[in-house]
C-alpha cells in the first residue's frame, strides 16, 4: 500500500505554467506605458480669460510657432464667475517656456486694420498660441490676452507718447519716418491725473537708431485740410493712414540729433507737423495785446511777424487769463490776446554766442518806446484769416499799459483796415456836410438864367438880321456891312440851337441829371460806409432740396 501522507505532500507542491506569462507581461507593459505616460507629461498651468469661446476640453490645442506643446484638460469659471479658468497640460521639456514674459492668446479667424490672420482656424477650430518666455522667473499662472500681439519680436525700443490735442488712434496705427514704416502703436491707455491719452509705440530695429533725446513725434490724419493766413492746405498720406490715421516724428528744422533714450521714454504727440514745430522752441517772452478792434480771423497758433518775418505765435484767442472785472474798469472795450515772441526763430537752435533771453527783452523794450506798434493784419483775403503785425509807426499812439493784471502788454496800435474805414466815413461825412439842396437850387436858377439869356441872344439876332435886311442898311459902308454880318454870325452861334448854346445846354442837364442821381448813392454811403467794399444786400441762405 501506499503512504498517504505522501501523496498529500505531493499535492500540495505547486506546479508553475508558462501560461502565467501571459498576464505578467501585460502588467509589466502596462506599468511602463503609465510611467512613460507620467514621465513624457509637462506641467499643468493656468490661463485666466474673460471667455473661453472656441475652446473645448480634450480638444484646444497649445501651440508654439505651429508646434504642438500641450492640451487643454479643464475649462471652468472662476469663483466670483467673471473670468474662465482653462487648464493646460504642457508637454514634457517645456518647462524653460513657462517665464515671466510668456505670452498667449487665442488664435481664431480675424479681420482688422491690422490684415486678415487666423483663416487656417476655418476648418480646424481654435487654438491658443504663445510666445515663449526668456526673461524672469518660471511659473504656472498667465492671463489670456484678448489681442493677439502684433509682433513676437523683442528687438527695437519702445516709447510712451502722451497727446491732449486729436483724437484717439486705435492699437496697430503705424509710425512713420519721412513716409516709411518703422514701427505700430502697440497699447492705447489714458492718464487721468494728466488728462492726456497714452501711447506705446514700438519703433523696430535698426530704426530704434532715429530715436533721440530731440526728436518730436505728431499725428498724421492721412487727409487734411487747412486754412490759414498761409492759404489753403490739402494733404494725402499714405492709404494706411488715410483709414485708420498714424504718427510721425523727426527732428526739427535747425537742430541736431540729441542722445540716445532707453526703453519707455516719454514724448509729447503733437496733433500736427506745424504744431509740432511751434513748440519747438525753448526760449520765449509772453506778452498779452490788448486790441480795439475786431479779432474775427485770428486763430490760435497764427503768426506774429515783424515786416513779413514771423517771430512768435497766437497762443490764446482770447485769452482769459484777465478777470473781466479788470476789463471792464477800463475807459474802453478791449479784447486780450496772448502771444509769445520766440526769439529763436532768428537764430539757428544750436548756435553758439546767440543773444539771451534778458538781452532780448531790453531790445524789445527799447524799440517799444522808439515806435514799434503790434496791429492786426489780414494775411490772406480769401478766408479772411489775420495776423499780428509788429512794426514802427511815425506817429505812434501813446503807451497807456506796460503791464496790466500781473501780465505785460506790448501797446497796440489801429489795424490798416480799421484805418482805411475810419478815412471812409470821414470823406463820407464830409460829403454829408455839403449843402447839396441849396447847390441843386442855385444850379437851377442859373440854368434858367441861361435859358432866358439864350432866347434873349437869338431876339437880339433876330432884330439884327432885319436890321441887315433894309435897304437903308444896305447902304452902309462895306466895312460896317461886313462887322454886322459877323456880329449877326456870333449871335447866331450862342443861340440854343447853335454850335455853343446847342452843347452848353445839354451839358447842363446831364449835369443836373447825374447830380440827382448821385443823392441816393451818398444818402447809402452815409448810413452804410462799408458798401464801398462789401456787398449792400445780405445773401439768402440756400435752402436744401427735399428729397424725391
Amino acid at each position: 500500500m501506499s503512504d498517504p501522507n505522501k501523496q498529500v505532500e505531493s499535492m500540495r507542491q505547486v506546479r508553475f505554467n508558462s501560461i502565467w506569462l501571459v498576464p505578467l507581461i501585460a502588467l509589466l507593459v502596462a506599468g511602463w506605458m503609465l510611467y512613460q505616460n507620467w514621465s513624457s507629461q509637462g506641467p499643468v498651468i493656468t490661463l485666466l480669460a474673460s471667455n473661453a469661446e472656441g475652446l473645448e476640453i480634450g480638444k484646444t490645442k497649445l501651440k508654439s510657432r505651429n508646434v504642438d506643446v500641450g492640451r487643454v484638460i479643464d475649462i471652468r469659471l472662476s469663483e466670483d464667475y467673471e473670468n474662465a479658468i482653462i487648464k493646460v497640460r504642457m508637454n514634457h521639456g517645456t518647462e524653460q517656456m513657462l517665464r515671466d514674459d510668456a505670452r498667449f492668446w487665442v488664435v481664431k479667424p480675424r479681420i482688422g486694420k491690422e490684415g486678415v490672420s487666423g483663416l487656417g482656424t476655418l476648418l480646424s477650430g481654435a487654438y491658443i498660441d504663445m510666445t515663449p518666455g526668456v526673461k524672469g522667473h518660471l511659473k504656472t499662472d498667465f492671463t489670456l490676452l484678448s489681442q493677439p500681439p502684433l509682433s513676437t519680436e523683442n528687438e527695437g525700443v519702445r516709447l510712451v507718447l502722451s497727446s491732449t490735442e486729436g483724437s484717439k488712434l486705435d492699437v496697430g496705427a503705424l509710425v512713420h519716418f519721412r513716409g516709411y514704416e518703422v514701427g505700430y502703436v502697440e497699447k492705447v491707455g489714458f492718464d487721468t491725473e494728466k488728462g492726456a491719452i497714452t501711447y506705446r509705440v514700438v519703433i523696430r530695429s535698426p530704426y530704434d537708431a532715429l530715436i533721440n533725446s530731440d526728436v518730436q513725434f505728431w499725428m498724421t490724419p492721412g487727409l487734411s485740410f487747412k486754412s490759414s493766413a498761409s492759404g489753403f492746405e490739402v494733404r494725402l498720406d499714405s492709404l494706411e493712414t488715410f483709414l485708420a490715421g498714424g504718427i510721425s516724428f523727426g527732428l526739427p528744422p535747425g537742430r541736431t540729433a540729441g542722445h540716445p533714450v532707453k526703453d519707455m521714454a516719454a514724448f509729447r504727440l503733437y496733433g500736427s507737423k506745424e504744431s509740432a514745430a511751434n513748440n519747438m522752441f525753448s526760449e520765449f517772452i509772453n506778452y498779452v495785446f490788448l486790441f480795439e478792434s475786431n479779432i474775427s480771423g485770428l486763430t490760435p497758433g497764427a503768426a506774429v511777424e515783424f515786416r513779413g518775418v514771423r517771430i512768435g505765435t497766437v497762443l490764446d484767442v482770447p485769452f482769459n487769463g484777465i478777470p473781466m472785472d479788470s476789463l471792464t474798469s477800463l475807459d474802453t472795450p478791449l479784447i486780450p490776446v496772448r502771444a509769445r515772441i520766440e526769439p529763436q526763430r532768428l537764430n539757428s537752435l544750436d548756435t553758439s554766442g546767440a543773444m539771451s533771453l534778458q538781452k532780448w527783452n531790453e531790445l524789445i523794450e527799447d524799440r517799444i518806446n522808439k515806435g514799434v506798434r503790434a496791429s492786426l493784419k489780414i494775411g490772406n483775403y480769401l478766408n479772411g484769416a489775420k495776423v499780428i503785425n509788429i512794426d514802427f509807426m511815425k506817429n505812434p499812439p501813446p503807451i497807456k499799459l506796460k503791464e496790466f493784471a500781473g501780465y505785460k502788454i506790448f501797446p497796440t496800435a489801429p489795424d490798416a483796415f480799421g484805418n482805411i474805414e475810419t478815412k471812409v466815413v470821414t470823406i463820407l461825412d464830409n460829403l454829408s456836410q455839403i449843402p447839396l439842396n441849396s447847390t441843386f437850387e442855385q444850379l437851377g436858377q442859373t440854368m434858367g438864367q441861361a435859358n432866358e439869356t439864350l432866347h434873349q441872344l437869338q431876339e437880339l439876332s433876330k432884330s439884327v438880321k432885319q436890321l441887315v435886311d433894309k435897304s437903308e442898311t444896305q447902304q452902309l459902308p462895306a466895312d460896317l456891312a461886313a462887322t454886322i454880318n459877323e456880329l449877326n454870325l456870333t449871335l447866331e452861334t450862342y443861340q440854343a440851337d447853335g454850335q455853343i448854346g446847342r452843347p452848353l445846354r445839354e451839358n447842363m442837364v446831364s449835369l443836373g441829371r447825374a447830380l440827382n442821381e448821385l443823392q441816393p448813392l451818398l444818402r447809402q454811403l452815409r448810413e452804410n460806409p462799408n458798401t464801398l467794399i462789401f456787398d449792400s444786400k445780405p445773401r439768402a441762405d440756400v435752402e436744401p432740396k427735399a428729397a424725391k
